[in-house]
């Protein structure tokens, strides 16, 4: 075997892909400098052909130098499994035992005799021979997570993971029916109240989430929740987190916080002039500026921390307990967030905020400066997770309220593919990420010349041999408080578009998962939590995906604004799919009023974000067809007058018109849950993400011009609620 070929060997053993078909139709190659930049990322060193050959070595032998394998899937009410066992040929005749523990802590035992197993194959591995046999367990556990581990003569042998999965995801019984649900879809950052101050807050989210179901809502779809950056609060991209395990304290509602009441030092800050100066200034904002909104939100959670530590952390408060309770339950991810979030803003303030650039001992989390730093810092540290409990409390809340009110779902929460690599994640689970690569997309409509998040994967070599759990902690997270979760660009369980680092965007390759156990860990963990999961598939999509997410009882995502016919024509509402949610536009489009007057291209035109010339007029074009199109689907409902103007420009009373048409539409679909945007209802040009763009455009700073209040009594949402309840989603 040449080098090349031993090259071609180890990334396809790893899941780099050879090549992909991109947006135009033309097949492009994978380099070999790409493959060794992503095999270098996933620990396997591929810069000389003595390295390939070492790798491939490594990698091909892994199997054969453990007694178990990490982790076997099982599914629920399936036969007894079949374990592998790998042992020395001299073990045969040895006894050996087992132990399988399952998760509630009942302990089933055995022994046996290699030699006397079920015979599968054997392997040459450094001049000795290895047999691989099989233990056949008397029975399989129930649903959930287990330990088997092995000893032999001498000891432990290798323990490994028994994970058994139901056949699908949890369905609610709201979307089961023919009829389906309806929710509003917003973005929390966004929400307005007297009371905020200059960015949307949980305590927002709740008043929303309650008044909503109060209209017939059955859910609140949200922006991803996960933790940034406080001592970089210009880091404010809910889709470039810190980490998804945790949340982010910007959106922490500091007056409903109990202790706010009671804290002298806080109610004098609170009153004074210059306070309340600077809470006016950041409330009539037009644009959020989340870094004066740390500057003033940041000091007064230090006070209100320092109160609660001196008035409840007695054996006797209640409060005191529950945060105690709260830190058990977090255990060492959550200590290690926290000491992270400190070791962050130390190191920042000296300006080394990025973790690899401390000083060493500080760069691994079980090194023993940080459990000494942990000591030395405790209130820092518990600071962090203070506010984690109070983020978390106000989460809870608002999910309570909107259930309370009669939400049959409630919270519809988000989860972004992937993580920042100087973040608290990355830190913590460095030998589950491949570091030095970056996530992103290859070139299509929505970002012609491809798309580099800047976001950290998983290493898929490793996260098998860590049995999965930094995947299973990120969805036990996202799903906590929530009664759906929607998987950003789910083909992330199948596969992934990776970007060399300094590469344009569309020079990546596409790598592999292992998408058959990924899937059945969404759903045991969906079934846990009894959540619905939404894969959002917009985009390349590979064979096969979809129907395995129908398989599963993962909805599909599906944009009215995509939904074509091969003639061009929209679909009609009856062809929708079932099992998907139903919605006019998403964050990365513009609003349906931004969509019709073409904004999104006179934008991405002016931001020279066209790979070449004359394609915006292209588009243009193609956006005229499509106006067309929805105004002959529309009108075919009976939902607009056949001459409705297909013209750019709208007048006020034209696009209240076109948003109960599409509104009306979509309640007519299949699909079982549709979801209604704030800014299309009201007639906003919005656009929350121009993807593609960082600060050519305002991401993920845009807020809406009323309160939550009176936008939930708009006459136009009044209107499209008592539609949608009509048309019978309830």
């Amino acid at each position: 075997m040449s080098g090349t070929d031993a090259l071609d060997r180890l990334a396809r053993l790893a899941g780099i892909e050879d090549g992909w078909w991109d947006f135009f139709g033309e097949w492009r190659v994978v380099p070999p400098q790409t493959k060794r930049v992503f095999l270098a990322a996933m620990g396997l060193p591929a810069d000389s052909d003595e390295q390939v050959w070492a790798s491939l070595k490594d990698l091909e032998s892994r199997p054969w130098r453990r007694t178990l394998d990490p982790v076997l899937m099982a599914e629920e009410h399936s036969s007894p499994p079949s374990i592998a066992v790998t042992l020395p040929a001299e073990a045969d005749d040895f006894e050996h035992s087992w132990v399988l523990e399952e998760e509630l802590g009942i302990r089933h035992t055995g022994t046996f005799r290699p030699g006397e197993l079920r015979w599968g194959e054997e392997y040459q591995l450094d001049g000795r021979l290895i047999h691989r046999r099989w233990l056949d367990l008397p029975a399989l556990p129930p649903c959930g997570y287990h330990r088997l581990t092995l000893s032999g003569p001498k000891g432990a042998l290798g323990e490994m993971a028994l994970i058994v999965t139901p056949p699908r995801a949890f369905v609610p019984e709201v979307v089961e029916r023919d009829t389906g649900a309806w929710g509003i879809a917003t973005q929390v950052y966004s929400l307005r109240s007297e009371r905020d101050w200059g960015v949307g807050t949980y305590g927002n989210l709740a008043e929303l989430a309650e008044g909503a179901a109060r209209m017939g809502a059955a859910c609140v779809g949200i922006n991803p929740l996960h933790a940034l950056f406080p001592a970089d609060p210009e880091r404010f991209s809910p889709y470039s987190p810190s980490s998804r395990r945790f949340l982010n304290i910007a959106y922490i509602d500091i007056e409903a916080i109990p202790e706010f009441a009671e804290c002298l030092e806080a109610k004098r800050m609170f009153a004074s002039p210059g306070y309340q100066a600077n809470l006016a200034r950041l409330r009539g904002y037009p644009l959020i500026d989340y870094p004066d909104v740390m500057r003033l939100a940041r000091p007064m959670l230090e006070v209100l921390y320092r109160w609660f530590r001196r008035t409840c952390m007695g054996e006797d408060n209640p409060r005191g307990q529950a945060f105690r309770a709260f830190q058990i339950e977090q255990g060492v991810s959550g200590r290690r967030f926290a000491v992270f979030e400190a070791l962050h803003d130390r190191f920042s303030r000296d300006g080394t905020p990025y973790w690899r650039q401390w000083p060493a001992e500080f760069r691994r989390p079980e090194s023993p400066a940080i459990a000494d730093f942990a000591v030395e810092h405790v209130e820092q540290v518990e600071l962090f997770q203070w506010l984690q409990f109070i983020a978390d409390e106000q989460l809870g809340e608002a999910q309570n309220r909107a259930k309370a009110a009669g939400a049959a779902i409630g919270l519809y929460r988000d989860l972004a593919v992937g993580i920042a690599g100087d973040g608290a994640e990355a830190w913590a689970q460095q030998d589950s990420l491949a570091l030095g690569v970056s996530v992103g997309a290859p070139p299509d409509p929505l970002a012609l010349k491809g798309q580099d998040w800047g976001l950290v994967p998983f290493n898929p070599v490793t996260l098998r041999e860590n049995f999965y759990a930094p995947f299973i902690e990120v969805m036990q997270a996202n799903m906590r408080h929530a009664g759906a979760l929607r998987l950003d660009h789910a083909m992330s369980l199948a596969r992934l578009y990776w970007v060399p680092p300094g590469q344009p965007a569309d020079q990546g390759a596409y790598v592999r998962y292992p998408v058959e156990d990924l899937f059945r860990l969404v759903a045991l963990e969906s079934q846990r939590n009894r959540c619905l999961v939404i894969g959002e598939d917009l985009g390349t999509v590979p064979d096969g995906f979809r129907e395995r997410m129908d398989r599963m009882g993962i909805f599909a995502y599906r944009v009215m604004v995509f939904e074509k016919t091969k003639d061009g024509a929209v679909r009609p509402p009856r062809e929708f799919d079932a099992k998907a949610l139903a919605i006019a536009a998403t964050h990365d489009l513009p609003s349906l009023r931004g969509w019709w007057a073409g904004k999104d291209i006179d934008r991405r035109e002016k931001l020279d974000l066209y790979p070449r010339e004359g394609q915006a007029a292209e588009e243009r074009q193609a956006r005229a067809a499509d106006r067309v199109a929805m105004v002959a689907a529309l009108a075919g409902q009976g939902l607009l007058p056949a001459d409705f103007p297909a013209s750019p420009a709208l007048t006020d009373v034209q696009a209240v018109a076109l948003s109960a048409a599409v509104h009306a539409y979509l309640g007519r679909s299949a699909s079982r849950l549709m979801m209604v945007q704030m800014e299309d209802v009201l007639g906003q040009e919005l656009q929350m993400n121009l993807p593609g763009t960082t600060i050519q455009h305002p991401n993920w700073r845009l807020r809406y011009k009323a309160e939550s209040a009176a936008i939930l009594a708009d006459r136009r949402m009044v209107a499209t609620a008592e539609a949608l309840r009509d048309a019978g989603r309830t």
